[in-house]
């Protein structure tokens, strides 16, 4: 082999696919390499994604800007950064394709894990919320939601709350996924990794597990369920029965009382009621509900 070869293959970035999170999850989380459970998430956010004010009310400030991992190559670090790199003008970088052929947003995934795991006693523990407030739902759904509805609200009549969906340019080497339109706050893929995050988060906090384990089982990957459908091609129905509607309501609601506290009032939330928090909490949960939970969603 030519000198310089490996080092060429090491850097390339590999495809936007979940196989490629749980290589750079396996090799995070290895014992032999340093590793420990809770490391993807403190590099999550580290890397940006927990950046909304309600996020870091809940999970904290993060420490810093992080270094690139010796146990990871360039190739997987610079992917890893492009997909929990909060930016909202591009929420499609923060995508990869998963087996059961849907679209998950890694940052809302990451931080209801991160949520999680800390609920069930592993790492620091999380604060107690005033108004009380679940901080699983704070972190993955309710904030995006209850900002995205307000600004909906605020704005003209074209602007959307929620989506769009996308596509790939290769289903077998995704590389590159492009957004129907503009972007909501909450497009496709945010929403589909916010309900990916509720369903393990809730089970991390029941019996802490590695990670890349856990995505691994319900994910379906490498683990011989060619035969059957993944868990996570049940999302939806899973979701349902942790966070109907009327809890979800109560949830927007909540967060935003959350944020209303903050010193300062993030700018969307000035000059808001109680009665239109209450209003624009119902609407976010309905129009949720519907599009993405209930049958016929567009989520698979």
């Amino acid at each position: 082999v030519p000198s310089g070869v490996s080092i060429a293959v090491s850097s390339t970035v590999p495809p936007r696919h979940m196989d490629s999170v749980l290589d750079i999850l396996d090799a995070l989380e290895s014992p032999a390499r340093g590793g420990s459970p809770g490391i993807a998430a403190a590099l999550g956010r580290g890397l940006g994604i927990c950046s909304t004010p309600g996020c870091r009310a809940v999970l904290g400030e993060p420490s810093g800007t992080p270094e690139r991992p010796p146990a990871l190559t360039p190739g997987q670090w610079q992917l890893l950064t492009e997909l929990l790199r909060h930016d909202p003008a591009t929420p499609e970088l923060g995508a990869v394709l998963a087996p059961d052929g849907s679209t998950v947003a890694l940052g809302p995934l990451l931080a209801g894990i991160e949520a999680g795991l800390r609920s069930g006693g592993f790492g620091r523990p999380l604060p107690t919320l005033d108004p009380p407030a679940d901080p699983l739902l704070a972190v993955t759904i309710a904030e995006a939601l209850g900002r995205s509805f307000l600004l909906a609200q605020e704005g003209d009549n074209n602007t959307t709350a929620l989506g769009p969906g996308g596509c790939w340019d290769n289903v077998e080497n995704p590389q590159n996924y492009t957004l129907r339109g503009p972007p909501s706050p909450v497009p496709d893929p945010v929403a589909i990794g916010a309900m990916d995050g509720v369903v393990l988060g809730a089970r991390l906090a029941q019996e802490p597990l590695p990670v890349a384990e856990l995505l691994r089982g319900y994910y379906g990957i490498g683990n011989g369920s060619k035969a059957g459908r993944p868990p996570s091609s049940y999302r939806r129905r899973d979701f349902r029965a942790l966070v109907g509607q009327g809890r979800l309501e109560k949830e927007v609601a909540a967060v935003l009382g959350v944020l209303r506290t903050l010193s300062p009032t993030p700018e969307f939330l000035r000059d808001v009621g109680t009665q239109e928090v209450a209003a624009v909490a119902r609407w976010a949960a309905r129009e949720f509900s519907k599009r993405y939970v209930g049958t016929g969603g567009v989520a698979p």
